[in-house]
């Protein structure tokens, strides 16, 4: 999860296997990995990309899952199809043998990610999409949705795969999309095929041979240190001079970031710019947003339900649950809005309770039904 106040500046608890108070001893290098961010801008390229919008009334399952979280209103959230040209770079024979197919879109690899939109959103769509395609490709592939939506305070989640953006925290850094997708890296097995890195006796032993954390953000726990040596390996990677040109104590934490890219080349160059890719997340199911009477009167002028099945020729990536926001703390004080307790709707025992029984009455006298 990612936090703003100046840079990464909160703790979060990781659902897969961390527990609360697990805070890191060693020194953070620096504050936050704000520095970072100019060369990042300059050197993950930005990537073609044309989209569209759902039909009225469509809405993402997760999409509608994360928003109704936070308390918003589904009916708010537009949804879109947003192809990236470097998803189908490999296959263009397929374009050519299937041209007269109907089947053409599902074999040449172009599958669209699924990105949501508050209306309310301090950031915009385009700025969304832009930001986004900007991680390599091999790193976006484990990202299932992206959502933008509204409060007042920007900070950022991941919940199994799907990255929930708020307020402005995009403002054009891709390192916030990198720390995130770090956590998909790490917590869907993309570093490691059997387990996720940050718990890993590989990961303890080369953390404990360096004096420091990148930075604070980085202490909270090991999920979190893993996703910001993400950011820092992915620097080192694309920025002329590495990390050393921007960190001149860059070997406080070199066994670190080390690690994160021995893993990362291993399974494919993850955080190298360029190729194409080769695995998806399923998405989640469009379902009808629902909700009051005019929903649904306008349901029955519904379009025809998104497509969003996978090319066939894209292997699938295994699902986990797990949610990087499900506690936080910092400085800037958001915290991810939970459930109270499960309403008690028993009735007292002095009441004796009626049977159910079921029944079925006509539509309201005088109103047509269709």
């Amino acid at each position: 999860m990612y936090m703003q106040s100046l840079g990464f500046a909160a703790a979060v608890l990781s659902a897969i296997s961390l527990v609360d108070g697990q805070r890191l001893d060693k020194p953070p290098l620096t504050n936050d990995l704000e520095y970072l961010r100019p060369g990042l801008l300059d050197n993950l390229p930005s990537v073609n990309q044309n989209h569209d919008k759902w039909g009225d009334g469509w809405i993402a399952q997760d999409c509608k899952n994360m928003a109704e979280e936070q308390g918003l209103n589904a009916a708010d959230v537009e949804t879109w199809n947003v192809k990236y040209d470097d998803v189908n770079s490999h296959c263009l024979s397929c374009h050519y043998l299937y041209s007269r197919s109907l089947l053409m879109n599902k074999l040449q690899c172009g599958d669209a990610w699924v990105v949501c939109h508050h209306k309310d959103a301090q950031s915009s769509l385009d700025d969304l999409i832009a930001v986004f395609g900007r991680l390599p490709v091999h790193t976006r592939q484990y990202v299932r949705h992206v959502i933008a939506l509204p409060d007042d305070g920007p900070w950022a989640y991941n919940a199994g795969g799907n990255i929930a953006m708020f307020a402005d925290v995009i403002h054009d850094n891709p390192a916030v999309f990198l720390h995130e997708a770090g956590h998909s890296l790490d917590l869907l097995n993309a570093y490691l095929p059997d387990q996720a890195l940050s718990s890993s006796q590989n990961w303890i032993d080369n953390y404990n041979q360096d004096s420091n954390v990148p930075d604070n953000y980085a202490q909270s726990n090991q999920v979190e240190n893993v996703a910001q040596n993400t950011v820092v390996d992915t620097f080192n990677l694309v920025v002329d001079g590495g990390f050393a040109s921007v960190q001149s104590n860059s070997q406080a934490i070199f066994h670190q970031y080390a690690t994160v890219d021995t893993k990362q080349r291993e399974a494919g160059d993850l955080l190298v710019p360029g190729g194409s890719c080769t695995s998806r997340l399923t998405n989640s199911a469009p379902v009808e947003i629902g909700g009051g009477a005019k929903s649904r009167v306008k349901a029955r002028m519904l379009k025809e339900k998104p497509d969003v099945s996978l090319s066939i020729n894209v292997a699938r990536i295994e699902p986990k649950d797990f949610h990087t926001g499900e506690i936080c703390a910092g400085t800037f004080g958001k915290k991810m809005k939970k459930r109270g307790e499960k309403p008690n709707v028993e009735l007292s025992s002095e009441v004796n309770v009626i049977p159910p029984k079921d029944f079925k009455v006509g539509g309201y006298p005088g109103r047509k039904r269709s």
